[in-house]
């Protein structure tokens, strides 16, 4: 009578462990890195300021995160035909490795940020002045797939 008992308990235990990764699996492609495409709107003239503060601030962080093996790869896009005049003009995407980057990194991630820019107020003052200067529109995920 145990060992019914006993073998269910195992078989339900083995699905729970096994069942995110059978779920996970598709026929038509392999599942890849994971992206964050974040679009902003650099408003006019303050283009020049925009980049100086990527190339002064995104950049160096970007690059640590990408020591630190928590990021990939970083991309910055632009958008030559614009659809309205509230679109995007400017798309920076971020890949991770995996989902499990995004929960592990987040608490070191604002760390090495506040790091850089020598207090946390410094950096919430520098993230309002970016905004004012280029408000982001979206962000979104997205899983990178590769067709098989």
């Amino acid at each position: 009578m145990k060992r019914p008992i006993l073998w269910l308990l195992s078989l339900a235990l083995t699905l729970l462990a096994l069942g995110p990764t059978l779920v996970a699996q598709n026929p038509n492609y392999n599942n890849g890195p994971v992206w964050r495409v974040t679009y902003v709107d650099v408003k006019p003239g303050m283009a020049d300021a925009f980049w100086t503060d990527i190339r002064q601030n995104s950049k160096p962080i970007y690059d640590e995160f990408k020591k630190q093996g928590w990021i990939v790869d970083y991309k910055f896009y632009t958008n030559p035909v614009a659809a309205h005049p509230d679109d995007w003009s400017v798309a920076i995407a971020i890949e991770y490795k995996n989902w499990s980057t995004l929960d592990e990194m987040a608490e070191k991630a604002a760390a090495i940020s506040e790091k850089h820019y020598g207090s946390r107020q410094a950096m919430m003052d520098a993230a309002k002045k970016r905004n004012e200067i280029a408000p982001t529109l979206s962000s979104s995920l997205a899983r990178e797939v590769t067709l098989k």
